[in-house]
């Protein structure tokens, strides 16, 4: 990283260029939160409710490439298991996930245990309320920061100057992060709502007040619903069309994505729109298949701005997920027990 120019006060600006870079860690950042384009394809990320929503086990993981194009693009990974205990009326998961902003300049992982508790209000619909408890850690890598005192005048960046000041007394930090969410569904649709960081844990390296008012509270609503239409599957499976919505919104932005995924049997492609980040607009392109218990999707962010693409080639994700309800033998049993739950998303 660097800071073109010349800044007279080395700790105003040094404090301000990490939050900075901080907020940039991601064009789908909200409030310091990695924002996967397929949220869909791991919902627990953005819903504690969603934990088990289509029984049996189901595990997924994801990775994510933001800004191909820079020197060091941002990369996130997070994978997530998660299970349905019909007894107990109860889905329990668990996630991880890892951020590196700046090729190790800034780390974050997470950790978290996710729950969902469901209810059956009748033949057709559900209600489900999940919680949230997990550890957020942030990492800085303080040498691989530039300041302003290490670029001369006359050559440019030096960096075997010394740097004025001594760096944060700590350089890692760790905080409990708290969330809850709500769903309610039928097997064609869903309506969710969820809030993360409850608890506004502070996660600032510097002793400055104007950071420490804590990571904002984010609010998610997510909707979508499957429309069943006529068409030529490939493989087997049905024909239809997964039109979805998703809203972010915290003190610091709001981000609204929205789109249609259409399935044609093992045939899986989508085009989404992404309102709001750093990114006012971005177009979103996905395809992929899916075939038993395998679903393999890509999705491409390309910035409307024809500039943005060629600065950064866009974003690039894809997510493999394991869906052991999918399993024939697994079908067969639920069948038999007539207690087969028909909610298809993600499926």
């Amino acid at each position: 990283m660097q800071i073109k120019g010349f800044m007279r006060s080395h700790f105003f600006f040094r404090w301000l260029w990490l939050s900075f870079s901080i907020g940039l860690a991601s064009t789908s950042l909200i409030g310091q939160d990695p924002l996967f384009t397929q949220y869909f394809s791991n919902p627990l990320t953005v819903n504690p409710a969603f934990t088990g929503v289509n029984e049996g086990v189901r595990i997924n993981t994801q990775f994510r490439t933001t800004w191909v194009n820079w020197p060091s693009p941002y990369k996130t990974a997070q994978i997530s298991i998660e299970n349905y205990a019909p007894a107990l009326n109860s889905g329990f998961g668990l996630r991880l996930l890892t951020d590196d902003a700046g090729n190790g300049v800034l780390k974050t992982n997470q950790i978290a245990a996710v729950y969902a508790y469901q209810l059956r209000v009748n033949k057709e619909w559900f209600i489900r309320f999940g919680l949230e408890a997990g550890v957020n850690q942030v990492q800085l890598n303080w040498s691989k920061l530039y300041f302003e005192d290490q670029i001369d005048p006359f050559k440019g960046l030096n960096p075997s100057l010394p740097v004025t000041g001594a760096p944060p007394s700590a350089l890692s930090r760790m905080e409990l992060d708290l969330g809850t969410g709500f769903l309610i569904y039928r097997d064609n649709g869903y309506v969710g709502l969820s809030l993360k960081h409850l608890n506004r844990f502070n996660q600032t390296f510097f002793n400055t007040s104007i950071l420490e008012t804590g990571r904002p509270i984010t609010f998610s609503l997510q909707s979508g619903f499957d429309i069943s239409v006529s068409g030529r599957a490939i493989g087997k499976g049905p024909v239809y069309l997964s039109p979805m919505l998703l809203y972010l919104s915290n003190n610091q932005s709001k981000i609204i994505q929205m789109g249609s995924s259409y399935h044609m049997g093992q045939l899986i492609t989508g085009v989404w729109a992404r309102f709001g980040g750093i990114q006012p607009i971005e177009s979103i392109v996905g395809f992929g298949f899916k075939k038993g218990i395998y679903k393999l999707l890509y999705t491409a962010e390309i910035p409307i701005d024809g500039k943005g693409l060629k600065r950064t080639l866009g974003s690039h994700e894809i997510t493999l997920s394991l869906m052991f309800s999918e399993a024939q033998n697994y079908i067969s049993k639920k069948s038999a027990q007539k207690t087969l739950n028909c909610f298809r998303f993600n499926n």
